[in-house]
């Protein structure tokens, strides 16, 4: 009796150790839902009618798993600050949230190659009453605030390293809030992709709101700033991400993710062609 029970024990944690040890790459070869940790950003990704994914890099991402299994996406809502620790803790299987590529955080995630490259922009009140047309304008009035999501670090740096200041700066921890701050008086100007900033606008179709347009650019070494985003995963999921490169470069090198991004409002110049690499951006 007791070695019956003895070895039906050593069969269930047989069965337990290789459920654990099944990585994403096995999961989605068997066509097992892929989960999306997504904070709302158009047009990067919103959640659709009936729970559907919406926008480029939910369409992109369709795209390249197409190309490799049948898996369908589970979208699982969270703030843009909780998604790399979200992540972590195997709360879902991608990030999919225009998250820049940067140096610190490669070290946390695995990236996926560069998806789109993006240009800062800034809403304002209607109007534009204090005329801000630049991060300079911004660091020349010490009173003025600057609101971004919350884990937005990196569009946060472009403000730094033009001279604004860190107490000018405020974290909230999504685009609703950040537009209510704008109209409130909270802060003064909210910060975004450009993109983000052209499409929320158009869907809020809010008449105390507007991009101010133009705005310059953050320079840092000489270069203007940009941001560079893609997908993230788990770092031990490596082996899927090799699988999942290796058909992402061919959409990008095809012009296919260009035209997934078009009707989003990304132009030719927004997407990469596959030359720009993940390892340079990593580096630093």
């Amino acid at each position: 009796m007791l070695r019956s029970m003895l070895v039906g024990v050593s069969l269930m944690l047989l069965v337990a150790s290789a459920v654990q040890a099944e990585g994403l790459l096995d999961s989605v070869k068997a066509g097992e839902p892929v989960r999306v940790g997504f904070a709302e950003q158009e047009p990067f990704i919103v959640s659709g009618p009936n729970d559907q994914l919406i926008g480029y890099e939910a369409d992109l991402l369709k795209a390249v798993l197409a190309k490799f299994s049948k898996s369908e996406l589970k979208g699982v809502p969270t703030q843009f600050g909780a998604l790399i620790p979200g992540l972590q803790a195997k709360r879902f299987d991608v990030i999919a949230s225009d998250l820049y590529i940067r140096p610190d955080r490669c070290k946390l995630v695995a990236f996926a190659e560069p998806t789109h490259i993006v240009n800062d922009g800034i809403v304002v009140p209607a109007g534009n009453p204090k005329g801000i047309h630049s991060y300079t304008d911004i660091a020349k009035d010490p009173t003025l605030k600057v609101g971004y999501l919350t884990g937005g670090g990196p569009i946060a740096d472009h403000a730094l390293a033009s001279g604004v200041k860190p107490e000018q700066l405020v974290t909230l921890p999504d685009v609703a809030s950040l537009f209510a701050a704008v109209k409130t008086g909270r802060i003064d100007v909210f910060l975004n992709t450009a993109v983000t900033v052209a499409a929320t606008l158009k869907t809020a179709n809010d008449p105390a709101l507007e991009r101010a347009l133009p705005f310059a650019q953050a320079v840092i070494d000489g270069k203007p700033a940009v941001g560079v985003g893609s997908f993230a995963f788990r770092r031990e999921d490596q082996d899927f991400v090799d699988a999942f490169n290796k058909h992402l470069v061919e959409l990008l090198r095809s012009g296919e993710a260009a035209r997934i991004a078009q009707p989003y409002g990304f132009t030719a110049e927004d997407i990469p062609n596959g030359d720009l690499k993940l390892n340079s951006l990593c580096a630093g």
